[in-house]
């Protein structure tokens, strides 16, 4: 049963196959492909005003962005 398979996968071409994975593996690695963190919303600097039912100002909220200096 299996000896089709064996003729068909022989040893040369499963160390071909790895090496490809490992190949690919390595370059989605490098480029940043597994990273698990989602990347940030912009910062949207203004002004917001939350309302009440009758019109009236209940909350002002007010955004600042700075920027991220890495050294």
């Amino acid at each position: 049963m299996f000896e089709k398979y064996r003729k068909r996968f022989d040893r040369r071409r499963l160390v071909l196959i790895a090496a490809l994975a490992l190949v690919g593996l390595y370059v989605g690695w490098r480029m940043g492909g597994f990273e698990t963190q989602p990347e940030q919303k912009p910062c949207v600097e203004g002004r917001k005003e939350i309302k009440d039912k009758d019109g009236k100002v209940v909350q002002v909220t007010r955004t600042t962005c700075y920027e991220d200096v890495k050294k």
